[in-house]
């Protein structure tokens, strides 16, 4: 019955597989529900927008010199035959002359040609629009992009290298290519180095191949049956969720090895497979099902956060290891009851012992020195900033993150940000609208982080004609006809404000959009003016509710675990010694890593809101398999220390070296997050061996 149940999940999943969402699209880490991300829409509906790609050519020379621009001329008749290539704008329109060719409005100096030209004429922009027509030939849009883009990128340097041109791709285009490589890396080398790592535990201290093949055998049940609840919910994926398999297959090795280490002990002792196996299960059932629910839980929070990816990423962990405690109460002892017993027993930890019985001496000094260190380390926390930039999420050698430093040596960067200025009438823009927008750009070039303004004003001023003049052309012509489409809606009743920022963190960024409010509702009376609509904001605000989310989420796990020892043990004593075992080490990891120069992001966020239910499993398995206070005394204490801390050290050497694999990532959250989950395991379990010994010795044993 266990085995028809499980083959019918498996099909259910697998039939759902290719109904799994691989696309990686940036846009994925905002909720739709999001206002400021329908505010983006509906600004990217209202105007016609042509920055999702732009190629950026850079030379020793001068674009504007004869020579430069008959080469640019064959090149771009180059990319028109590129079926993939809908329109070319940019610099181009001025090399051939259709930046002014309606003659509607004539310019002495055009007032846009400083977004394509460079000031010293040695970087040019050319926008592509790209066409979608060959999208349904590929299974995801990811897969399409990456075909269309390595074509434009690989004709672009074949022709323009032996010229001594460098080229770069920029836009959300060129962003979504990368998050797709990115992930690609990522997996090509988590599979190979987690295997690695199992296979190497399992050579050193699980020597017997059945359980083994168990422990290997439900992992893969776990991971299809995870894959399929992400395919049949239509779960939203991103680069992040690379890490989930090797979460999942860390946490249920480790689980798991708590039966196979009581297992044997048992058959040391003399007893049947049989008996060992029952022993074991009785002994762990109690420890695995509480250590289960709250990795759930604590996974689960992760749903509190406003960020789909990372609420996907929380349920489909927190649902693979219930498949994993399922899993391991069944198949395992199933296959576990044919296994042979041998008299190989591997490696242990039992010198962790010694360790221990050496610290718990010096009790007082034990104490004092945690005290101490933890009065600096809360101060060190308090300083703790977030500093979010997504920029930041790929290497310094990434392509993305070179063409965005061209982008700002040449011209004014890409961290924009857009103001709608309505019409309050819902009529055509008057010069009430049109002189709010010359007052409130004076206003933001005078704050010391914007770099440019553009508005229509400029057409206006370079066309050398009034207001009222202009007003008769806009009630004439239609936005296109005039080339305006990209700053002036098609009704005309809006008109786009564009500010280029200098590189800002999140927290900038939000005081500087603090700062725009106040003047505007100062001064705006008279318009209607929405609020800033910006990629890199919506991620600050992104970033700042995701910690407090996860600050929330630590809080309410860590109260949680409290609740859950008092209520096991029945005091309120193991409560409090269950929040300084499983508080500290986060508390230490997080000052270190701010002492270093860390701060808080995406990646370390989420480390606050799961870490916590993994860590602890460790407290659990040891206070729930120690002797009830009544009847402890310090010879028993260590007994069952000494079998219990060897198991915990295999766990968090175990979840310590699986984790370590997000080191090898080129998605920096994931190396973040990779790097504090390791310190917090190897922390946790420190505090474990030796700090609760002497907590037990000095508040839980009876004086003799």
């Amino acid at each position: 019955m266990l085995f028809l149940l499980i083959t019918a999940m498996l099909l259910l999943s697998v039939m759902g597989l290719p109904r799994l969402s691989l696309d990686m699209d940036f846009n994925d880490y905002f909720a739709p529900s999001d206002p400021r991300f329908a505010a983006f829409n509906r600004m990217m509906d209202k105007f016609e927008r042509h920055d999702q790609l732009w190629l950026l050519l850079e030379t020793d020379l001068d674009w504007r010199d004869k020579g430069s621009q008959a080469q640019l001329v064959t090149f771009l008749g180059q990319l028109n035959a590129n079926q993939d290539i809908a329109s070319i704008q940019g610099y181009n329109q001025f090399v051939e002359g259709r930046a002014n060719q309606d003659k509607l409005l004539t310019y002495k100096t055009h007032p846009r040609l400083a977004t394509v030209l460079s000031q010293d004429g040695r970087a040019l922009l050319l926008q592509l629009q790209l066409s979608s027509h060959r999208a349904q030939d590929f299974s995801t849009q990811s897969l399409w992009l990456n075909d269309v883009l390595q074509t434009v990128d690989s004709e672009t340097r074949a022709y323009w290298k032996p010229l001594g041109v460098t080229s770069y791709l920029n836009g959300t285009h060129a962003l979504n290519w990368q998050y797709g490589k990115v992930l690609i890396h990522d997996l090509t080398w988590f599979a190979p180095a987690l295997l690695g790592i199992i296979f190497l535990m399992a050579l050193l201290f699980i020597r017997q191949r059945l359980w083994v093949f168990a422990l290997s055998l439900n992992n893969i049940i776990t991971l299809v049956l995870t894959a399929g609840v992400a395919a049949w919910l239509k779960l939203t994926l991103a680069a992040i969720t690379a890490f989930v398999p090797v979460i999942i297959v860390t946490l249920g090795f480790a689980y798991a090895s708590h039966l196979y280490f009581g297992w044997r002990t048992e058959i040391n002792r003399g007893q049947t497979n049989e008996q060992a196996l029952r022993h074991t299960v009785k002994i762990n059932q109690g420890p695995l099902f509480y250590s289960s629910v709250t990795t759930i839980f604590g996974f689960s929070l992760l749903m509190l956060s406003p960020s789909p990816p990372i609420q996907s990423f929380g349920l489909l962990v927190g649902f693979a290891v219930l498949c994993n405690y399922l899993l391991t109460l069944t198949s395992l002892i199933f296959f576990a009851r044919y296994s042979k017993v041998s008299s190989s027993k591997g490696l242990d930890f039992s010198a962790v012992i010694h360790v221990a019985k050496l610290n718990a001496k010096r009790p007082l000094a034990v104490m004092t020195g945690i005290v101490l260190i933890s009065a600096l380390a809360l101060v060190s926390v308090s300083k703790l900033t977030l500093n979010d930039d997504p920029l930041s999420y790929f290497e310094p050698t990434n392509p993305f993150v070179l063409s965005s430093q061209k982008m700002t040596q040449y011209f004014s960067g890409i961290n924009l940000q857009h103001y709608v200025v309505t019409s309050a009438s819902d009529e055509q823009l008057a010069k009430t609208e049109i002189s709010f927008i010359y007052k409130f750009s004076r206003f933001l070039k005078r704050q010391p982080e914007v770099i440019k303004v553009q508005h229509i004003g400029d057409w206006i001023k370079s066309a050398g004609i009034g207001q009222n003049q202009f007003k008769q052309i806009l009630t004439n012509n239609s936005a296109e006809e005039l080339g305006l489409s990209s700053e002036l809606s098609a009704d005309k009743q809006s008109s786009l404000v564009t500010l280029y920022l200098q590189p800002m963190t999140a927290m900038e960024l939000i005081s500087f959009e603090q700062r725009v409010d106040i003047w505007l509702l100062e001064h705006s009376g008279v318009v209607k003016v929405s609020p800033p609509v910006a990629s890199n904001l919506m991620f600050a605000h992104l970033s700042v509710d995701n910690a407090n989310n996860m600050l929330l989420s630590f809080a309410v796990a860590l109260m949680a675990l409290a609740i859950l020892l008092i209520l096991l043990k029945r005091s309120a004593l193991f409560g409090l010694m269950g929040l300084l075992l499983n508080f500290l080490p986060l508390l230490w990891v997080f000052a270190l890593w701010q002492l270093n120069g860390g701060f808080i992001s995406l990646g370390t966020a989420v480390v606050l809101g799961m870490m916590l239910g993994i860590i602890v499993d460790d407290t659990l398995h040891l206070m729930l398999k120690l002797p009830d206070s009544k009847a402890l005394t310090v010879t028993s204490m260590w007994q069952s220390l000494h079998t219990v801390l060897p198991v915990i050290s295999f766990t968090t050497l175990t979840i310590a070296l699986g984790f370590s694999v997000g080191l090898l990532s080129a998605f920096t959250p994931i190396a973040q997050l990779s790097l504090l989950s390791c310190l917090v395991v190897v922390f946790a379990w420190g505090f474990d061996v030796l700090m609760l010994p002497v907590l037990y010795r000095r508040w839980v044993i009876p004086k003799q």
